[in-house]
């Protein structure tokens, strides 16, 4: 039996898709920003459609679109021969995969299409098709050859098809501001949901906080910072209602102003009005407030303005909340 040199083959292998994926950027034209255009104003959903390894892709790109905020749904190009055009509205846009862009079953939707009026994009490795000559957009995905020895088994061709398809869908996500809040909505069980969908309430501190009487004395509260090292002393009534807060930064600036704070009350000193939130925020919505107004920790409050914990920076970071 022949040896073979395995790894060099895989390697080659890897290497002529990688090359089929970047010669393929050069392809990106005013095609591309028209197809993005199209899709950011439909009033319904996108259709991918293929048949086989294209099927395969057009299934893939369906699903990266409606987990990147793009609704969308794949019908198997023989299923919509048997009834599953009906799923197809005149506001959807469809778009064809096609490596040849002669595949018969997608060639037999085309007059049923045309009935609907919907705007149709294919990607296909033949610009010269006819179902590139049959659409409104072609997206070019042909390569000069599969990575397959044969040029045969489909490879090359699938994965211009795919990175085209990714890059439609990043695009458009960016296009829509998506963020990663919208992403995890689209994934509640997946771990980034479950971490970007908890609320406050799951993650804050609410046991041994640096809570305090407002009529302190000064050193005791910066007693008090020392001992919790959260870094702030909250300042409640004996009705638990936030009187204010007092920081390592108020800290700073009351020793620029007064030389002696030994005879200080807290209150004096204290931040009156601090940035307090609702314990049923969401997570990541408490972790912006904090990036924008420069600060590690903000005092959580109940509906009727009592006070229910502590969140830091430091624990939405340790949660995963980013």
């Amino acid at each position: 039996m022949k040896k073979i040199n395995k790894i060099s083959i895989a390697k080659k292998v890897l290497k002529a898709e990688a090359t089929s994926l970047i010669k393929i950027t050069s392809k990106l034209n005013a095609s591309f920003d028209k197809a993005c255009d199209l899709i950011l104003n439909c009033k319904g959903k996108v259709v991918t459609i293929g048949l086989g390894k294209s099927g395969h892709v057009a299934a893939k790109s369906s699903a990266t679109l409606s987990s990147t905020g793009t609704p969308s749904i794949f019908v198997h190009a023989s299923e919509a021969l048997h009834g599953d055009m009906g799923v197809i509205r005149k506001t959807d846009i469809i778009i064809f995969y096609s490596n040849s862009g002669e595949t018969k079953e997608l060639l037999l939707l085309l007059p049923l299409l045309k009935l609907l009026k919907v705007p149709l994009i294919t990607i296909t490795g033949s610009k010269n098709s006819s179902l590139a000559k049959s659409s409104h957009i072609v997206l070019d995905a042909g390569v000069k050859a599969e990575a397959c020895p044969l040029n045969l088994t489909p490879s090359s061709s699938v994965i211009t098809a795919i990175g085209i398809s990714d890059a439609l869908a990043i695009t458009l996500l960016e296009c829509r501001g998506f963020t990663s809040k919208d992403f995890a909505k689209s994934h509640p069980k997946g771990e980034l949901g479950k971490r970007l969908l908890k609320k406050v309430a799951d993650i804050m501190y609410i046991k041994k906080l640096p809570c305090v009487n407002y009529d302190v004395k000064l050193m005791k509260a910066i007693d008090i910072i020392t001992k919790f090292n959260y870094g702030i002393v909250i300042a409640l009534n004996k009705n638990k209602k936030l009187l204010g807060v007092f920081t390592d930064g108020d800290l700073r600036r009351t020793l620029k102003i007064h030389n002696d704070i030994v005879s200080l009350n807290l209150y004096k000193v204290m931040t009156k009005k601090p940035i307090t939130i609702d314990k049923d925020m969401m997570a990541v919505e408490a972790m912006n407030i904090m990036e924008k107004k420069e600060i590690t920790s903000l005092v959580v409050l109940n509906k009727d303005k009592t006070f229910a914990g502590l969140l830091t920076l430091n624990e939405l970071l340790r949660t995963g909340i980013e």
